[in-house]
C-alpha cells in the first residue's frame, strides 16, 4: 500500500525525486512451485499499487532477477543518492539487505531501513540491564510504557506525493507467467 508505508513515507520527505521498485527475487521465487498462491497475491497487489502510484503521478519499476545485483543496478541507471526500504527480519533477507547495503556503498549510495511492520524492534525493548526480558509481564509493561501515540499514526504518504516520479524507461509489470508462474485460481 503506498498510503501507510514507512519506507516511501521516508523517501518521500527527504528527497526530491522518488522511484519506487519491486524487485521478484529469483532467490526467493526460483524454490517455489510453479503455481503459488502467494506469488499471484503479491502479483496482484502491486498492479494495484502501481495504479495508485500512477494515480498521484508517480510509477513502479517491476523486476524479475536477484536483488542483490538488481537492486545496486537499478540505483545506478536511475543516478539515485540513496535506496529506501522497509526492515525485513527474516534471516535470508537480512543477509539480502546486508549484501544489497554493502554495493550500494561501493557506489557511494547509502541505504536506508525503515521500521514498517512492527511497533518495536528486537533491541528497542530491554530490560534496565539492556538485555531481552526473560518474563512475559515485565516486558509487556516495558512494551506498553514506550508505546506513544506516534507509533499508531500513518505515514501519510499523500501529503508528500509531489515528489514521486515516472521511470524514464518502460516499466510494464511482467505477467505471472513471465515470472514463470501459473494462476491457481
Amino acid at each position: 500500500c503506498d498510503e501507510d508505508n514507512a519506507g516511501l513515507f521516508q523517501a518521500l520527505r527527504s528527497a526530491g525525486r522518488v522511484h519506487c521498485a519491486f524487485v521478484f527475487d529469483r532467490e526467493i521465487l526460483d524454490a517455489l512451485p510453479r503455481a503459488d498462491r502467494r506469488v499471484e497475491f503479491i502479483h496482484a497487489s502491486l498492479a494495484e499499487l502501481r495504479d495508485s502510484l500512477r494515480r498521484r503521478g508517480g510509477d513502479l519499476i517491476v523486476q524479475h532477477a536477484r536483488a542483490v545485483e538488481a537492486v545496486p543496478a537499478l540505483a545506478r541507471r536511475l543516478g539515485v543518492d540513496a535506496v529506501f526500504a522497509n526492515g525485513d527480519y527474516e534471516p535470508a533477507a537480512t543477509a539480502r539487505d546486508a549484501a544489497v547495503e554493502k554495493a550500494l556503498a561501493a557506489d557511494g549510495r547509502r541505504m536506508h531501513r525503515a521500521k514498517d511492520q512492527v511497533l518495536f524492534e528486537k533491541d528497542e525493548v530491554l530490560t534496565r540491564a539492556g538485555r531481552p526480558f526473560n518474563v512475559f509481564t515485565p516486558y509487556r509493561n516495558a512494551w506498553l510504557a514506550m508505546l506513544e501515540p506516534f507509533h499508531l499514526d500513518a505515514h501519510d504518504v499523500a501529503a508528500h506525493a509531489t515528489a514521486l516520479a515516472r521511470a524514464p524507461f518502460d516499466t510494464a509489470l511482467p505477467s505471472l507467467e513471465e515470472l514463470g508462474f501459473s494462476r491457481t485460481n
